[in-house]
């Protein structure tokens, strides 16, 4: 089948909008945003407005261009706070991992094959990834390094692994070897190392599509991240996801459950609350929230 559409003017594109029923009471506001924002970009914000079948793309009545763009600002400020948290929990997970693995098998434990699962292929992976980083890197403390040191060839990994994304350190975690180094590290996050692999890549995933201004707020995600048994502290109490819908609200108590452990007295989930209160005619069911969610013990601190 041959891909037939043809571009619209933004004019254009504010008629079809009309045509499909959807309430514009201020063109030039509409024609402002769809400039800037763009009619694909915030398609995937008004595709909850569509009438069932979807596919005939008309729009529920009172759909209002505003609405839509109110979904669009709420995702925004949701996926700049979640970036924002996550950091907090990449640095600590850095810290933790560098920390045990230094003090137990050394400055440059990362260059130590046998510490490593399976076959060799991610090994090399990841000192070509860190030797590649350091290369074209114009850190100074990597610089310094290398003209002052020669030997090891390579700085320590608290150097070292300060060039590594979080993704990258996600992957790192998962292809080492089952350790009393890593253990600890999964301890001091309060979960198993099965339920920590298995959260870090969730985040990894959620923290790119961040990154890349992807919608998330009611975006189902790829794969869903373990719920762990027999949490070290509070947890959430009710199931937090249906079974064939990956939701938000499972990767956002992850975030409070981590940050508890690494900041205690953080203000995570007031962010959350505050966000939610400004934004009232979001549907929250869409984000995998329950209505009595704040009264779970892992959200009422």
């Amino acid at each position: 089948m041959e891909f037939d559409k043809k571009p619209l003017t933004v004019e254009q594109q504010i008629q079809l909008l009309k045509d499909r029923g959807m309430d514009i009471p201020e063109p030039e506001k509409a024609s402002l945003f769809l400039t800037n924002i763009s009619y694909y970009r915030l398609s995937a914000y008004w595709y909850t407005f569509l009438e069932s079948p979807k596919s005939n793309h008309v729009f529920i009545a009172e759909t209002t261009f505003d609405k839509v763009l109110n979904t669009y600002v709420f995702d925004r400020k949701l996926r700049l706070l979640i970036f924002d948290e996550i950091e907090r929990i990449e640095i600590a997970l850095r810290t933790k991992l560098i920390y045990e693995y230094c003090l137990e098998f050394g400055n440059n434990w990362y260059e130590n094959k046998s510490l490593f699962k399976g076959k060799d292929t991610y090994y090399y992976k990841l000192q070509e990834l860190l030797i590649s980083e350091m290369n074209k890197t114009s850190e100074v403390f990597i610089r310094h390094y290398r003209k002052k040191y020669s030997n090891p060839a390579n700085p320590p990994a608290w150097m070292a692994l300060e060039l590594a994304s979080f993704g990258q350190l996600s992957m790192l975690f998962k292809n080492l070897k089952p350790n009393q180094a890593r253990k600890r590290v999964s301890s001091h996050f309060g979960v198993d190392e099965m339920v920590l692999e298995s959260w870090l890549e969730s985040l990894s995933y959620v923290r790119n599509a961040c990154a890349h201004h992807m919608r998330l707020w009611n975006r189902k995600l790829p794969k869903t991240p373990i719920v762990p048994k027999n949490p070290t502290f509070k947890w959430l109490e009710k199931n937090p996801y249906s079974r064939d819908e990956n939701k938000i609200y499972l990767t956002l108590s992850i975030i409070g459950y981590l940050l508890a452990r690494i900041s205690p007295g953080n203000s995570f989930s007031k962010k959350i609350s505050s966000l939610l209160s400004d934004f009232p005619e979001i549907p929250i069911h869409y984000m995998g929230f329950t209505q009595s969610w704040q009264e779970e013990s892992l959200w009422s601190r």
